[in-house]
């Protein structure tokens, strides 16, 4: 009999956690010079009060070769570790848990790269519309590397895990997409074959950090995009051969900006990647997570209850209300005040639209119309 509920205290994919309630990485953007900001540890300060469980951050880069925005955390060298410290000890003191994730944006970019962009393969990416160079087997072991490093210094800072950022038509994402993994060497050509660079980043990781360090992943279930890329049959192979191979948790997701669903939908999607997250949990034994479209408690109830999920996450409603989960679990039951306008995804960083003044939400109604330009729902 299925008895978890949503308060209970816990073990999530090898992380302590005081509920069954994750923050879902969401993108600052408020990073300064590479380097974690006041701005970056007073929201999750902010969620941590709020009594999330699990806080996953937004994506920080790894790579000497990537190209991240001005405004990214990047962490490949030691440079950025008294702002990590600083972060995971403002999330510990109030009783949450951290998990940095990583991730190689590649040519999925919102602004002109300072140097070459590389790819899974020389397939052009539909939001830059950049033809990424291939990378090299060589350089592969090297990116590799660079996540197992980037993760080292996570787990030195304090952090309870990492994230492996494979999904929404970021680098990762991109190789396990057959529609822009053309690859003919032992990087792509089958599901096991694109999945191999994540494969190998994950044995980096528990090499370098210890099997004990949990490791996560954010997979997509479907891209419900491009044609010929990763479907859901593609997905359970890859989640599979994940879960062989010592992954602690994978949070289930879907979707790419620039295709038919997009990773955050309006609201009148509800749960919206839940059925593959089931479908997961009939073939694997590691936690399962999922994302989209969760804003109320009785939901989240209701899928604790009923599914074998480890726990839910959520992304925009801790925007809005990063003292959402308090509020719920001090008796205040109403649903999340988000109104799923993806407004929030602001180049001056991540904040409601609904906190901004009139001047800046006549500005960021522009990049929401661009926004929308790029997706169908």
């Amino acid at each position: 009999m299925n008895t978890k509920t949503t308060f209970e205290k816990t073990i999530i994919g090898g992380i302590e956690s005081k509920n069954r309630i994750v923050r879902s990485a969401t993108h600052e953007g408020t990073g300064e010079k590479g380097n974690v900001s006041e701005q970056i540890l007073e929201m999750h300060s902010e969620l941590a009060k709020g009594d999330v469980g699990v806080i996953i951050t937004g994506w920080i880069s790894v790579s000497e070769t990537d190209n991240p925005g001005e405004n990214t955390v990047v962490l490949k060298d030691d440079t950025p570790m008294p702002g990590l410290k600083k972060w995971s000890e403002i999330v510990h003191k109030y009783g949450s848990r951290i998990v940095a994730q990583l991730n190689y944006a590649g040519g999925q970019l919102f602004y002109p790269p300072d140097g070459t962009v590389y790819g899974a393969s020389d397939v052009a990416d539909p939001i830059s519309g950049i033809k990424p160079t291939p990378f090299t087997e060589k350089q592969i072991e090297t990116l590799v590397s660079e996540f197992g490093d980037a993760a080292l210094r996570t787990k030195n800072a304090g952090f309870d895990g990492v994230q492996i950022h494979a999904a929404h038509g970021y680098l990762f994402s991109k190789f396990l997409s057959p529609a822009f993994n053309k690859r003919t060497d032992a990087y792509g050509g089958t599901p096991l074959k694109n999945a191999r660079i994540v494969l190998e980043t994950l044995k980096d990781i528990k090499t370098k950090c210890g099997d004990d360090y949990p490791v996560w992943v954010k997979l997509n279930c479907s891209d419900f995009d491009h044609e010929n890329g990763l479907d859901e049959q593609d997905f359970l192979i890859i989640a599979n051969e994940l879960a062989k191979n010592k992954i602690d948790a994978i949070e289930v997701s879907g979707g790419t900006l620039s295709g038919k669903y997009r990773p955050s939908r309006s609201k009148k999607y509800s749960a919206y990647h839940l059925e593959y997250a089931e479908k997961l949990m009939e073939q694997v034994s590691v936690p399962v997570i999922p994302v989209g479209g969760i804003r109320d408690i009785d939901t989240i109830d209701r899928i604790l209850a009923t599914t074998d999920v480890a726990a839910v996450s959520m992304c925009r409603p801790l925007i809005r209300e990063p003292g959402l989960v308090k509020r719920w679990k001090d008796g205040d039951r109403r649903a999340a005040e988000c109104v799923a306008c993806n407004g929030c995804y602001n180049p001056k960083g991540t904040r409601c639209f609904f906190k901004l003044n009139k001047e800046e939400q006549a500005a960021q109604k522009e990049i929401m119309k661009f926004m929308n330009s790029m997706g169908k729902k």
